[in-house]
């Protein structure tokens, strides 16, 4: 953390030989293995540097590449770990990029998207999400569960393939004490031979950009004395989940409880609000910023001079950035917390899962 004075996160263990400076490889290669429609090379700004990253996708629509489709990927491991001819075996793992990036990998990381290894969004998304736990495990790699959230279980077949998976882990890292009290009971006694430790949510790290004019509309005048209170709303709670049937099990309904949030806080404050959106692009889980544009219509001209909408889209650091001009924040989603509170901004997190109280928890 930068910000020391601020957050005291204690008993991680930094000697371990995952997290030692000894391993630390400014030249690594680093290949992201996840459902995309095209492989390539992306880059990626880290302290004023530019790193390539290369993308190996896999895809599920009926309309992919055949050698590009998940679940051949998963015949082809499976072929090639029962087939006891090694030549034969190797000419299998050759043929498919997945598999070469994998067999050549010195080190496999397990992060689903820094969210929640559960099946909260569904056993079907969970399913899907441990296919390339399997492959890495089934070509024998060490395979390392990197931060997240562990649980909750709603399903027993979802708890028997998590403790299949964190069996054959070769070390779970957990951003929360109480994943790692859920890892230590799923796994029972056999919890002693596993190496499990508490590491902060990576998003605490993630660098700050903010843009030199950011694109928010009406402009903000810093130089106000009014407070500026930051909101972010979930685009997936907005819609109800994704059965849209409130999946999340909500006491209130969302929509009606962001609307009368914000017109309670115009009419109690004189703060100015930013709505911030968290998710640029549609699908599932709805495109954030045209929530943000129905809402600021919903309230209507009262308050237009004292609602804001950030107008473009902008990348994970410049939002980190926008959300750091806030002197107060409310948010929906987990990582626009964590983007808040690693700026030292007081943060009321609105939770639809135990992820929130876990991760709140780490930093006091």
């Amino acid at each position: 953390f930068k910000q020391k004075t601020a957050y005291e996160i204690k008993e991680c263990d930094w000697s371990s030989d995952v997290c030692s400076s000894d391993l630390t490889k400014p030249n690594a290669k680093i290949y992201l293995l996840y459902p995309n429609r095209t492989n390539g090379v992306q880059s990626l700004n880290v302290s004023g540097k530019t790193f390539k990253v290369n993308i190996v996708n896999c895809r599920l629509s009926p309309k992919a590449r055949i050698n590009e489709h998940l679940f051949w990927i998963l015949l082809l491991v499976l072929l090639q770990r029962i087939i006891p001819i090694r030549p034969v075996r190797n000419v299998i793992i050759r043929s498919n990029r997945w598999l070469r990036t994998l067999d050549k990998a010195d080190f496999v990381g397990e992060i689903r998207g820094g969210d929640s290894f559960s099946d909260i969004y569904g056993l079907r998304r969970f399913l899907l999400g441990i296919i390339p736990c399997l492959v890495a495990i089934l070509m024998r790699k060490n395979l390392v569960m990197l931060p997240q959230t562990y649980g909750p279980f709603k399903s027993r077949i979802a708890r028997a393939i998590a403790r299949f998976i964190m069996l054959r882990s070769h070390r779970i890292f957990a951003r929360d004490r109480e994943s790692i009290a859920l890892v230590r009971k799923l796994l029972g006694h056999k919890s002693k031979d596993k190496i499990i430790e508490f590491c902060p949510d990576i998003a605490f790290t993630l660098e700050v950009a903010l843009p030199e004019e950011p694109d928010i509309q009406p402009k903000l005048d810093r130089s106000n004395s009014a407070p500026l209170i930051g909101v972010n709303i979930s685009g997936l709670l907005y819609v109800g989940g994704f059965t849209r049937n409130n999946m999340f099990g909500l006491g209130v309904d969302y929509k009606e409880f962001v609307h009368v949030m914000l017109e309670q806080l115009m009419e109690q404050t004189s703060a100015h609000i930013l709505l911030v959106p968290h998710v640029f692009w549609g699908g599932a889980e709805g495109d954030e910023s045209l929530v943000c544009r129905e809402l600021r219509v919903l309230m209507g001209a009262k308050y237009a001079d004292r609602l804001h909408l950030i107008m473009q889209e902008y990348d994970q650091s410049q939002v980190k950035g926008i959300i750091g001009l806030c002197d107060f924040f409310i948010g929906s989603r987990m990582h626009s917390c964590i983007a808040a509170l690693s700026q030292c901004i007081p943060t009321v997190g609105l939770a639809y899962s135990n992820k929130f109280r876990g991760v709140f928890e780490t930093v006091g």
